[in-house]
């Protein structure tokens, strides 16, 4: 069940912990107009910023809703247990010096949280909350005076990236704003979780170095999703550098980019990799000016930027349908003689600053039936020219797009050419008040893919996104090939003909399977056999296969002196092969289970064609990876050659997808697996099984 935040985000009481420092949080606090009742606790001073100081936590009229603590690290967990001693119900601790800092800070966080108790406490190292709607702000720091009816959260484990967001002159509407930093105790999923249920809460910002809770993540992406209230993140430390930077910073194993940004595709949530991305993202979906598909009308009064604009698009994967039939004779009778119908549409100074003609214009390129209707043009900057004959053009464009199903936006392609007064007009009209080219692009990008990824999860059922497990398996040892084989058999997944005997015995065995075989060195610790000459393929005879014994017992000898060959598997060859491909599964300590489908069998890490999936792993999920991978291309029939069996495909990667999830195995990969005309052969298998399965497999 979440946990209710109003403590944190709606309080009726707040006490602040500090000195001097305190100032800046004290004057916001005060500026944005706090109702409640507000106390400072030290004993040193009888008021700061005009705020009575009371000497310690019990001398204080009554528990607080909320505490702010920003004092030296040793105090602030003795102060802490006081507050929650007095009653408190949460806490923000902006002390820092904890986890992030090493060996003895990680202790002094343990016994931090120890203090906290059953509290909500964001922390420590965190700059802290405000909420815009409800005004009240318990933050280290000023980020504006104003209040915000409907809008977009932002939850942040940084401050600096919420200054950014205040900083930024965009017209971006924030009602809530967290700052979580190391996330000790009330992680930002919980308060991701708690903002979506706020109906002024259009939709969620994410920013983050670390999350610890993925299931709440889970849940609060399948709740967005239901109530339609996009996720927006931007995952920071997805590079090594860049992890080992934010390990300094927060004291948290980031985790791999690729396993993140599965984790998002799976769950619903736009990922975006800039502070302007993810702001102009946001901005759009706290538009309402999501569009339906990728048919775009594009409008200007300059020729260039229009065609600018349209390469943008169309670089995108959007379509720009040129007016046809009676849709272009109309716009023709409307347009200045000077103008060609098309798309985009110049409308050219001849209608400069005309809303009527303008007007009919755009009605007539709209009645073509598109998605998105866009109109290109910097503002010039105060003094320059007349703005309001620039008001005119969004004017029209307002005009024609009103009770069309159709998303409608206005696009400064410079940054800094589109003034407040200027956006505040668009706005009003309804459009959307995009600024950067670029980041509209990605954005409209984001806001289309969501507006599918939706409707594919809820007819998956949101329910299946949190029914994953989270516990880590417990450490177990490889088993050998012929093991890992047979389990997976067990599961339904086909595996070749085959038999373990002694070196000297493989010729006989080979007999009785038939020709052609494989024989490969049987041992747990041979990941890629092919390195150490661990593996003969193709062997049509006796002789070839006593011959191949020889050269494999030499071969390891020289490149695996430690792995001697003992027993040796002995395969029936497959044929009828189209394409090759390896899949696995395995446990990623930041997001959980993960699947990765590559093409290449053997030669994949090489030809670069993979893709990774978080779970749950439905048959659905897995054909929609398959799609976007180019092994595809083969299994579908390149060049006239033979299709591949890609529904027993599908079965197959489903069935070891169960198999890693319902034994809790580590890790498992399949590589290659032969895709024929009819059907597919695992041919090899590595497996690592948790402690506890391996005693049950054994039994």
């Amino acid at each position: 069940m979440p946990i209710n935040l109003d403590a944190l985000f709606r309080p009726l009481s707040v006490a602040f912990v500090g000195g001097s420092n305190l100032d800046p949080a004290l004057r916001y606090h005060r500026d944005l107009g706090f109702a409640g009742d507000t106390w400072v606790v030290n004993p040193k001073y009888k008021e700061i910023q005009g705020y009575t100081c009371f000497p310690t936590i019990d001398d204080l009229p009554h528990a607080p809703d909320l505490a702010f603590v920003a004092i030296r690290r040793e105090a602030a967990i003795e102060t802490i247990a006081a507050l929650r001693d007095k009653g408190c119900k949460a806490v923000v601790c902006n002390a820092a010096g904890f986890a992030e800092t090493g060996e003895i800070g990680g202790d002094l966080q343990a016994r931090l949280v120890a203090a906290a108790g059953d509290m909500i406490m964001l922390g420590p190292n965190a700059i802290g909350v405000v909420n815009f709607a409800d005004p009240v702000a318990v933050m280290m720091d000023h980020f504006g005076v104003h209040t915000a009816a409907r809008g977009v959260a932002i939850c942040s484990q940084g401050g600096g990236f919420l200054c950014d967001a205040v900083f930024s002159d965009r017209g971006l509407a924030i009602t809530h704003m967290v700052g979580g930093g190391n996330q000790a105790v009330t992680g930002l999923e919980l308060c991701l979780d708690y903002l979506l249920d706020d109906p002024r809460v259009t939709a969620v910002g994410l920013s983050f170095e670390a999350l610890r809770d993925i299931a709440s993540l889970r849940r609060a992406a399948a709740k967005a999703l239901r109530l339609g209230k996009p996720i927006v993140a931007i995952k920071f430390g997805k590079s090594e550098v860049g992890a080992m930077a934010a390990a300094s910073h927060t004291a948290s194993m980031t985790g791999a980019g690729a396993a993140w940004e599965a984790l998002f595709d799976r769950l619903g949530i736009v990922s975006t990799n800039s502070e302007s991305e993810f702001f102009e993202t946001l901005k759009l979906f706290d538009s309402g000016q999501i569009p339906k598909g990728r048919r775009v009308m594009v409008t200007a009064v300059s020729g260039v930027m229009g065609v600018m604009l349209a390469d943008h698009l169309s670089a995108a994967g959007f379509e720009l349908p040129q007016p046809t039939g009676p849709r272009y004779d109309r716009l023709r009778a409307v347009l200045p003689a000077i103008a060609t119908p098309c798309n985009p549409q110049d409308v050219t100074m001849a209608a400069w600053n005309d809303l009527d003609q303008q007007t009919a214009i755009y009605s007539a390129l709209l009645d073509e039936g598109y998605d998105v209707a866009m109109m290109i043009q910097n503002y010039p900057r105060e003094g320059m020219w007349d703005v309001a004959e620039y008001e005119a053009q969004v004017a029209a464009l307002g005009a024609a797009c009103a009770g069309r199903d159709v998303a409608a936006l206005q696009l400064a392609p410079m940054v800094d050419c589109f003034p407040g007064h200027a956006r505040d007009h668009t706005q009003s009209l309804g459009l959307a008040a995009m600024q950067g080219l670029e980041e509209c692009i990605k954005a409209l990008s984001h806001a289309v893919w969501w507006q599918e990824r939706r409707a594919q999860l809820i007819a998956e059922g949101l329910d299946a996104l949190a029914d994953v497990p989270h516990a880590l398996p417990v450490a177990g040892i490889p088993q050998d090939e012929a093991r890992a084989k047979a389990l997976i058999s067990q599961a339904g997944i086909s595996v070749p003909r085959s038999g373990v005997v002694k070196p000297a015995q493989a010729a006989e065995a080979a007999q009785a399977i038939g020709f052609p075989v494989a024989i490969k060195a049987l041992d747990a610790r041979l990941l890629h056999k092919t390195e150490v000459g661990a593996v003969r393929i193709g062997l049509a005879s006796p002789a070839a296969v006593d011959e191949a014994i020889v050269q494999m017992r030499a071969d390891m000898a020289r490149l695996a002196p430690h792995i001697p060959l003992n027993m040796v598997l002995v395969e029936a060859m497959a044929t009828d092969v189209v394409a090759e491909v390896m899949a696995s599964v395995a446990y990623d300590p930041s997001v959980g289970p993960v699947m990765m489908i590559a093409g290449g069998g053997i030669e994949a890490e090489l030809w670069n064609d993979s893709i990774l999936l978080a779970a749950p792993f439905p048959r659905a999920e897995i054909a929609r990876a398959l799609d976007r991978l180019k092994v595809n291309e083969r299994l579908k029939g390149w060049r006239g050659r033979p299709a591949g069996d890609r529904e027993a495909l599908l079965t197959m990667l489903e069935k070891l997808a169960q198999f890693a999830l319902t034994t809790g195995a580590e890790d498992i990969e399949v590589n290659p697996i032969l895709v024929g005309q009819s059907g597919a052969l695992a041919v090899d298998a590595v497996l690592r099984l948790g402690a506890a399965d391996q005693k049950e497999s054994v039994a």
